[in-house]
């Protein structure tokens, strides 16, 4: 979908030193655009920078002529490619394909002579960026990692993810290394490329964020979800660029994720992490509001704006899972596994949250079967 208006987009610095520069623009790959050029200048300390590709099947096929523009604004700016780019599907599969796509990157990075002084760009959803970050990680003890996200959850999420993940058959990321972002570049214009069930699901990330972070953005998502659903380019430039901002601010709280991970292994990742987000958001709003830590008119904002943009498309697909709510509460046990602590980030208001340091399983129990009770009747 073509934008009307130019959109103002942004640079940031991330307030930790360690970590990497993020920018926001449209049309990164135009010649007068020397956005990509500045950044891998920049990682690379080079002014003729080295780089190798790789890029998600999908966007390749979805982006018209996207191989002659980017051989044109390398040629233009200076960019040496070092070998041919490495094109591979996306989806969870590559995450739990026993290192096969992990490998066929590393060998195509150690015959380029990819070294300390080059970069990896990885242009492509959540799950290409982990693969090729896990991948970037162990190529001569790591090598700098550029992240172009294209799909709107890992615009606001996977490119800002400080490791790099794969999947065991029952554990979603349970095989993860230190990883941070050498910079990350988003174009909202590749969100183009993604089908509509994903672009939707999106949302989920969005929400996800402002829920418990951001109360004005919160607001703006709910007023605008007509359009998200839509698919209105402009209106996702926007919050795209608003929640980054935020990110960038006060990174991310954990919110809903032991829950979304738990949904996509029970389904042997059969349900999209798109749709896992937003059902997990969903039942953690409503145990707060069993426990009396949110008020019920807020989480109908919350679940409201999940269900006016299609997030929740995917939850007649899920009732089978939310059926096993004894088996959805082993994702607390793989959280506490994860991080140290069983403790779980709750909405207590719009853009507020709450930490609870014990949850009570008995609660969860029934607000999930509530939840499936509610859904199965709607």
């Amino acid at each position: 979908m073509g934008r009307q208006r130019k959109l103002q987009g942004l640079s940031l610095e991330w307030s930790a030193k360690s970590l990497a520069p993020v920018a926001l623009t449209e049309d990164i790959f135009e010649a007068g655009n020397k956005t990509v050029a500045d950044v891998l200048s920049s990682v690379t300390g080079s002014e003729k920078p080295r780089v190798m590709l790789v890029a998600d099947q999908n966007v390749v096929q979805r982006t018209e002529s996207l191989g002659l523009a980017i051989g044109r604004y390398v040629q233009e700016h200076g960019i040496s490619l070092a070998g041919a780019p490495v094109v591979i599907g996306g989806g969870e599969k590559i995450k739990n394909d026993d290192m096969q796509t992990v490998r066929r990157i590393v060998r195509a990075a150690l015959d380029a002579k990819i070294g300390a002084t080059d970069a990896i760009v990885a242009i492509g959803g959540g799950t290409l960026l982990d693969v090729a970050g896990y991948a970037a990680a162990q190529v001569r003890g790591g090598v700098g990692i550029v992240r172009v996200p294209t799909t709107p959850a890992s615009m606001v999420d996977a490119a800002f993810a400080s490791n790099a993940a794969l999947d065991d058959v029952n554990i979603k990321d349970a095989l993860r290394v230190p990883c941070r972002p050498a910079a990350v570049i988003i174009d909202t214009a590749f969100a183009d490329t993604v089908l509509d069930g994903v672009w939707r699901g999106g949302a989920g990330e969005l929400v996800r964020f402002a829920a418990v972070s951001d109360a004005t953005l919160m607001k703006k998502i709910a007023k605008n979800a007509g359009a998200l659903k839509e698919r209105d380019a402009g209106c996702l430039f926007e919050l795209v660029r608003d929640c980054v901002s935020g990110r960038v601010k006060n990174g991310d709280s954990g919110f809903a994720q032991w829950c979304a991970a738990r949904l996509e292994s029970m389904s042997g990742y059969k349900l999209p992490h798109g749709y896992a987000v937003p059902i997990a958001i969903c039942i953690d709003c409503a145990y707060a509001v069993a426990r009396g830590i949110l008020e019920e008119s807020d989480q109908e904002i919350i679940c409201g704006a999940l269900a006016e943009c299609g997030a929740l498309d995917g939850l007649p697909h899920s009732h089978h899972l939310l059926s096993q709510a004894e088996n959805i509460l082993y994702g607390l046990d793989a959280w506490r596994l994860a991080t140290g602590s069983e403790t779980v980030i709750l909405p207590s208001g719009i853009g507020k949250s709450a930490a609870e340091g014990c949850p009570d399983r008995d609660v969860y129990k029934k607000v999930i079967k509530d939840f499936l009770a509610v859904s199965t009747n709607a």
